[in-house]
Parts: structure tokens; sequence; C-alpha cells
């Protein structure tokens, strides 16, 4: 009778016969198998609402997104149906990645925490900064692996001497957020300590998970065993293997776990039949291969587009986005930004505004200032006091030494101890203060720009430490911060833009028209990249790349436009080239 009432909840009723099963599924452990489109984050929030709905004690709910924007949205839709639903229980949620709650934990703990993290640029010119002290044969990517907490096949007295002036400065790498963490599950104390803090763990997707995020939801279990585990992805859209994420871990972990259950969705409210109906030809050798059935109320079309050239090309998708109604209804996605130049240029001959998203890689050096600031304010971190002084060029030396004393004493220092008395207040004062310090009346409008950006996120955190985490973990919430490898769009994009981006961060979004240009052998996929491999290795990478052209095909809604050219111009030379195997027909 009681699960009879349940059903009539809002929530629970607007839930599909499959994401029903998966919530009412009362396994401790539940993975559940969701294709694109098929409503994951409402099946997640739903799980979490009942599973809050259903207790009989408070409950600590921490919520895990592979990115901040992923984890925001997942936490307002969270608050949304709890509130809708008129559940009055107490609980606690924290939306993050992995790495952010690892750190917020570790703070919290060890209350004297005065490590900062620093990104790949940032270990790179450091491994070089050490390598001119060394007085031994080393080279700067044997010193980065131990910076970066990898093996190395260094000796041990330079392994332990990179690490004293890694410790020395406070520094630390994404990687050894988890590590501290790990090795934190081993001590008593800290077990004592975490265990009510966490009843029940949502994450997202899964298939994207490291092996050691596995080993850390393995030590979870091991420190609380009643906590509940609620794990979602779809291995078939596994397409971050180059950063440690593989479905191999997940299908590890599941193996370890012989009481867990598999739920599957293979619903998809996002993309039309005729969509569905392409992606299902895809035949993936490493994991299930289910049928995707579409309830889109759109027809659908999938469109072969071929042209005689790379300028044809950028014509043909110009003409079709202009077709439709509005610039922001379409997307156009390739495997690389490089492919794209062609279509950028003729896309500001037309003045058509648009935006490009991925393929950044350097950090603009006005931000990288900024945060260096924020991280002297928030830990006295000698590391970044030592690139505060270079940028200002305030002179640290005395008797051959950097003395923080003479940073403390310059002008920015002294307004650097003023603005550290506001540590309690919120972000957004703080970062105002920032800002009117280092503001100068000749900085260039890009400065401006983005320094008013910077004010406008810092609406989304608490802390300092919040946000300096956030931008560690997190590049691409804040990919505007770093330098284009492309041209900018010359024009407003204030009224609405084309959107233009890599495979991998389109990840997640949808349009309603969706252009995959640069569909040749070569480009997409390009089997240069496995000439040399095994026949299995081949097989992986090839399986790989049906993956991304998976993602990259389902984030359509409604017209999926595959196009290609039959020749490409490089360095003053014509090259003929085949439509990829990718196409439906191969022309």
């Amino acid at each position: 009778m009681k699960q009879s009432q349940d059903l009539q909840a809002p929530y629970l009723s607007r839930l599909n016969k499959q994401q029903l099963d998966a919530v009412l599924c009362p396994a401790q452990i539940l993975f559940v198998n969701s294709g694109p489109g098929s409503g994951k984050t409402f099946w997640l929030t739903s799980k979490l609402v009942y599973e809050i709905e259903q207790s009989q004690s408070p409950q600590n709910i921490v919520a895990l997104s592979y990115t901040n924007t992923a984890a925001n949205q997942l936490g307002e839709r969270f608050n949304k149906m709890l509130q809708e639903s008129g559940i009055d229980k107490r609980f606690t949620i924290f939306s993050g990645t992995i790495h952010s709650f690892c750190f917020r934990m570790i703070k919290e703990y060890f209350h004297e925490f005065h490590y900062i993290i620093l990104d790949q640029e940032e270990l790179y010119e450091l491994a070089q900064d050490i390598k001119e002290t060394l007085d031994a044969p080393v080279t700067s990517a044997q010193i980065l692996q131990i910076l970066e907490s990898k093996e190395s096949n260094m000796s041990q007295e330079l392994y332990d001497s990179v690490c004293r002036i890694k410790e020395s400065l406070k520094v630390i790498s994404i990687q050894d957020i988890l590590l501290m963490f790990l090795n934190a599950l081993d001590d008593e104390q800290f077990q004592q300590w975490i265990r009510p803090r966490i009843t029940m763990m949502a994450v997202d997707e899964a298939q994207d998970l490291s092996a050691l995020n596995y080993m850390i939801l393995d030590k979870l279990l091991e420190v609380i065993p009643d906590m509940k585990l609620f794990l979602v992805g779809d291995p078939r859209q596994n397409i971050f293997e180059f950063n440690g994420g593989s479905y191999k871990n997940l299908y590890d972990f599941l193996e370890k776990h012989p009481n867990h259950e598999v739920k599957t969705l293979t619903i998809t409210y996002r993309c039309t039949q005729a969509i569905a109906d392409y992606v299902n030809t895809f035949q993936f050798t490493d994991c299930e291969n289910y049928q995707l059935h579409s309830l889109s109320q759109q027809t659908g079309a999938i469109a072969i587009e071929p042209n005689t050239s790379e300028d044809s090309e950028a014509d043909r998708v110009i003409q079709e986005v202009l077709q439709v109604e509005k610039l922001e209804k379409c997307a156009v996605i390739c495997n690389n930004l490089k492919y794209l130049s062609v279509l950028i240029r003729h896309l500001q001959k037309k003045e058509i505004p648009y935006k490009v998203f991925g393929g950044r890689k350097l950090l603009k050096k006005h931000i990288r200032y900024l945060n260096h600031i924020l991280r002297v304010i928030d830990s006295d971190n000698a590391y970044s006091i030592r690139k505060v002084a270079d940028y200002a060029n305030i002179d640290l030396m005395q008797d051959g030494k950097r003395k923080k004393s003479k940073f403390y004493a310059s002008p920015m220092g002294q307004e650097i101890l003023s603005i550290r008395e506001m540590v309690s207040s919120p972000f957004l004062q703080i970062a105002h203060r920032v800002i009117a310090m280092i503001l100068r009346e000749d900085d260039e409008e890009e400065v401006r720009m983005d320094y008013s950006a910077f004010l406008e996120i810092s609406k989304q955190f608490n802390s300092i430490s919040d946000y300096l985490t956030a931008f560690a973990t997190d590049r691409e919430q804040f990919a505007q911060f770093y330098e284009a490898d492309y041209e900018e769009c010359p024009i407003s994009t204030d009224k609405g833009y084309l959107t233009i981006s890599t495979i991998h961060s389109a990840k997640g979004l949808e349009w309603e028209h969706v252009f995959i240009v640069g569909l040749i052998e070569g480009n997409f996929p390009n089997p240069f990249f496995c000439q040399e491999k095994t026949p299995e290795e081949q097989e992986d990478f090839f399986n790989g790349e049906w993956k991304k052209m998976y993602v990259a095909s389902t984030r359509a809604k409604e017209k999926l436009h595959l196009t290609y050219s039959s020749s490409i111009k490089r360095k003053g030379f014509t090259f003929q080239k085949y439509p990829s195997r990718f196409l439906p027909i191969r022309a």
C-alpha cells in the first residue's frame, strides 16, 4: 500500500517504465546504463529524492559529476524537484566533481592546509625551474612525472630532492588531491570523522572515472559499509580515456561487488528515430550494443552532404545554418579545430557571430596573475608569492634568499594583508577588491572583459578556496580565460551565435541541428595515429573513434548533417580524400 501511494508522487509519475524500475530498485550498489538523451539527470534526481523520502534518518548525500557545470545543474534540479515534492525531511547534499569533494574533505579535516593545486602548465614550468637547480642529468619530463605523483625512473636521491622542493613550496597536482584523500581513508580518526558525512553517493559519467577514482569508491564502501552508491553512465560514450577514464574501470569495479544491480535506459527523448536508427548500426566490441528507441515528437532526418572542397563545404554549412530560425539551434562539431579554419574564415567574411568551444591550452597571463593573488590571500603560499612578486617587480631577495617579509612590506603586500581580513566575506566582495587593486587604466579591452567575466563567475562560489579548486579541476567551466588557438569572432555575440565545438566539449549538450564536418579518412577517423600499433591496439583505437562519432551524432535533436570534402589543401598542395567510414553510405 505504501509503494502504491509513493507512485502517485509527481516526480515519480513523470518517469517512464525503465526509469521507474531503476528508481525503485533497492540495491545498495546500482549502475544505470543510460543512453544519450534518456533523461539520466531526471532519473538521478528522482532517485535521490525517492531515497530521502523512504529514509527514516537524515541523509547526507554526495553527488559527483564530471564537470562543475554539470554538478551545478544536478544540484539545481535536485533542489527544485525536492521543493516541488513537498518532502520535509532533513538532509545535506554536496554536488561537485570528485576532486572538489576530496579537496573539501581534506581541507575540512586538516584545518591548517596551505597547499595549492598547480595545473599542467604550472607543473611544467616548475619542472623546468627545478631542472636548472639540480646538478644532475635529468629531464624536465622526468621531474614533471614526480610533480604529478606518477612513477619515475629517477634515482631515489633525485626523486627525494624534487619532492622536498615540492613540499617546501606547498604545491600539489590534481592527482595528489585524490591520493591524499585515499591515504586519509586509511587513518582511523579520519574514518570516524567521515562516516557520518556520507550515507548516499551518486556518480554521473561513471564510464569516465579513472582507476584511482574507483579505488576511492572501493575504500569508501569499506569504511562506510552501509553507504548507498548509485552510478550512471554509458560505456558507449567513453571518450575521455586520454585522461585515464575508462569503462574498463567501471566494469572492474562492478565485478568486485557481486551484490550490484544493473538497469538500462534505452528510450531517448532527444534524438529522433532517424538518428537513433543510424547510431543503432554502430557495433562496439567492448560493451553492450543495445538499441535506442525514440520518443521524440520530431520526424528527424540525416543528410549526407558531399562537397568538392573545404570552401564549398564551409559555404554549404553556412547556407544550411542560415535557413534555421536561430543560430543558437545549430552547432558545428569537428574532431579537431584545425579543420575548421576555413569555416571560421567564411563566417567572419559573412559577419556571422560564432563561439568556439574546446582547443584552448594556455591560461591568459592576467588571469594567471589574478589566481596567484587569490592563492596568496587564501593560503599565504610561497610559490604564488614568488610569482606575484615576479609579475609586480617586487624584489624578494635578502641575504641571498627570498623573504616573504619583503613581499608583505610592499604596497601590494600591504593591500593583500588588508584583503585577507575579509576572508569571511562573500567571495564576490573579495573578487571586486582584488580587481580594483590590479586593474590599470592602460589595460587592454580584452583584460577588462575577462575581469568582468571573472566577477560574474565569482557569484557562483562561496569562498576563494571553492573558486580555486573549481578552476584547477574543471577547465571547461573557465575556457574563456585560456588563449585560443583559433581566430576569435570579431563581432558581437550578445544577440546569439553559432556554436563551433570539438566533440569532447560538446558532450552532454544538444542542439536541433548538428553539423559534423570533415568526415574524411585521415581527419575523422585518422588512421595515422595507429599505424604502428598491434591489431588489438588498432581495434581499440577505431572502437574509440566510433564512440566519438556516437557522441557527436547523438547531440542532434532534429537533423544530423554529415558533411565532407573530396579534396583538401595543405601547404599549397591539393589532396584527394575518401569519405569517412562513419558515413552511412560511403560515396
